[in-house]
């Protein structure tokens, strides 16, 4: 006799051999048991789950001709036709290669004619999801009112491709991934029922590696046993391509630490061994998602499936490292396993990528930037008072590219030491009160972007066309006694607009603030507007922390930007 393949052999017969399904054998089960038999079946699911295994199981059970409540007897003549795939009332349609709308009008011919030997005749159209829309429409008038003695069961691995209309009329049940417990479960009882001589750590390499399908776990040890009689983890490795795991370990602690060069040159001892890089990437991607996990979960036992030795190992490799850390390493490894799965030169897309990991280890927190800086400098800086903005620092440095550091400065003015405040992701130094300041300007003048920022929102809520056109505007100051806003460039041509609409602004304004302020729009000059910026480029310069903050980060100077500057063409509201 000839051989026949693991996957082949083992293959389920029964709905007692379904692996994993636990759900799915339940609800098939009762159904039998109950008489509660659907005209269609819906089995979605992976590959290599059992959905093609669960139809003729299905089918099996329903034309048996001496079932004992919802298993198959597998003796019977009906049951060995459909076993040997001979039986004329169970037909098996591949949905790739009988996918026309021919091939369905020829199947909706022989559903009218009565099963030869069995109670049902049963329709298995693999894949379905390959079929037409010409074709699903035209099996939807069959599959809505099929004779009392036709099934259809259906079976696919994307449902998502199935029309709607197809889907309401079928019973569906969902196939999910097995388990790596449960296929190392079944490996080890098929090995040594064939007589196979495999070591547990071999066992579980291939249950990893088969990704949740039953099927593929088979194929990998019908190969593994054509490679050798007596099957260890060293020759699975050097057979399937896989890193060994204390190449895993090594690579996982050169990325935690930032080693690059030590990552590059066990790439390329990897590369001249012929090593898979791909299967290498989805390695590193579970494990630190593994670490991700331990960090996270209060018990990691309970979701990982993963034996407490390997949690505690994973646990002391990861001292000293934050979850913040662990979620960009796997962030971009994650990216990098699908750049990795379609390059056309695997080796450079993995270096690259993990070029990118190591610049996570060199990333400062904002909270670490702040100890850095000495406050007492800032005190001691005697220049115009300047705010230094260090946007997506931690990005840019990730990258490998320059950390940008935008400066803006207001227009000079003179003023006690200045002070440091931090707000988000942006350092600045603000100026101090002055010795005497007015008890009851200081408060409103704090308060000032704010009014300014409901202002706008509640003028949106009254006239949207205004309220854009003054978003355009620059605040230019808001005191006790009025609100000074500024056109420049091409947006002067606003100004009139805006001073005709003063009855609209000034209730809003006054309710905001508590005050009857006046409105003064100005027109910005550009010629002294340059000028002005010159000059605090300038000083910018000079200034003491900004000097220390560019060197510290590699920033550069992006823009000035001047607050407040000096304006002609004023117009002025002075009603109160």
């Amino acid at each position: 006799m000839s051989y026949i393949v693991l996957a082949r052999k083992w293959r389920p017969r029964s709905l007692e051999d379904l692996v994993g399904q636990e759900s799915v054998v339940t609800t098939l089960k009762n159904s039998l048991a109950g008489g509660k038999i659907a005209h269609a079946y819906l089995f979605s699911g992976p590959r290599g789950v059992g959905k093609t295994s669960s139809a003729r199981i299905l089918a099996k059970a329903l034309n048996c001709e001496s079932r004992t409540d919802s298993e198959p007897c597998g003796a019977c003549s009906n049951c060995l036709s459909i076993t040997e795939g001979s039986s004329v009332d169970v037909i098996e349609i591949d949905g790739a290669s009988n996918n026309s709308v021919d091939a369905v009008r020829e199947l909706r011919e022989t559903v009218r004619y009565s099963p030869s030997s069995g109670k049902y005749k049963i329709y298995i159209i693999d894949e379905v999801h390959m079929l037409t829309i010409q074709a699903f429409n035209a099996l939807l008038k069959t599959l809505e009112e099929p004779p009392p003695h036709v099934v259809f069961i259906f079976a696919t691995t994307e449902t998502k491709k199935i029309p709607s209309t197809i889907l309401s009329r079928c019973q569906h049940h969902a196939f999910r991934r097995i388990g790596r417990l449960s296929i190392k479960e079944q490996l080890k009882k098929i090995t040594d029922s064939e007589g196979i001589t495999i070591t547990d750590a071999a066992l579980d390499m291939i249950a990893r590696a088969a990704d949740g399908s039953m099927r593929d776990g088979l194929t990998l040890l019908d190969q593994a046993y054509s490679f050798s009689d007596n099957i260890s983890e060293v020759e699975l490795r050097d057979l399937m391509g896989m890193p060994e795991a204390e190449v895993v370990d090594g690579l996982t602690g050169n990325i935690l630490s930032g080693d690059i060069s030590s990552t590059l040159a066990l790439i390329k001892e990897l590369t001249d061994r012929g090593s898979d890089l791909r299967q290498l990437t989805r390695e590193l991607v579970e494990r630190f998602r593994n670490i991700a996990i331990i960090m996270i979960a209060e018990k990691a036992e309970d979701v990982l499936e993963l034996s407490t030795e390997e949690i505690g190992r994973l646990r002391e490799s990861i001292k000293g490292v934050t979850i913040e850390q662990i979620t960009l390493f796997l962030t971009e490894l994650l990216r990098l396993e699908g750049e990795v799965r379609i390059a056309h030169n695997p080796r450079y897309t993995l270096e690259l990528g993990l070029l990118r990991t190591s610049f996570v280890k060199g990333m400062t927190s904002i909270e670490r930037i702040l100890q850095s800086i000495d406050a007492a400098d800032c005190a001691e800086a005697d220049q115009p008072i300047a705010a230094v903005q260090i946007p997506a620092v931690n990005i840019a440095r990730a990258r490998g590219q320059e950390a940008p550091v935008e400066v803006v400065e207001p227009p000079m003015q003179t003023a006690a030491p200045d002070t440091l405040t931090v707000q988000d992701n942006t350092i600045s130094e603000a100026p101090v009160e002055s010795t005497e300041p007015e008890p009851s300007a200081e408060p409103f003048l704090k308060e000032k972007e704010l009014i300014w920022k409901k202002l706008l929102e509640n003028l949106d809520a009254e006239d949207h066309l205004l309220s854009c056109k003054l978003s355009e505007a620059q605040l230019l100051n808001l005191n006790e006694e009025e609100l000074s806003i500024g056109f420049s460039g091409g947006m002067a041509v606003l100004a009139d607009s805006i001073h005709g609409k003063a009855s609209i602004i000034k209730p809003i304004l006054q309710r905001l603030s508590g005050r009857n302020l006046k409105l003064k729009i100005v027109t910005l000059t550009e010629d002294k507007k340059k000028i002005e910026i010159n000059k605090v480029k300038e000083q910018v310069f000079e200034t003491p922390i900004v000097k220390d903050i560019l060197q510290r980060f590699g920033g550069s100077l992006l823009r000035v930007k001047v607050l407040g500057a000096e304006a002609t063409d004023e117009q002025e509201d002075d009603s109160r």
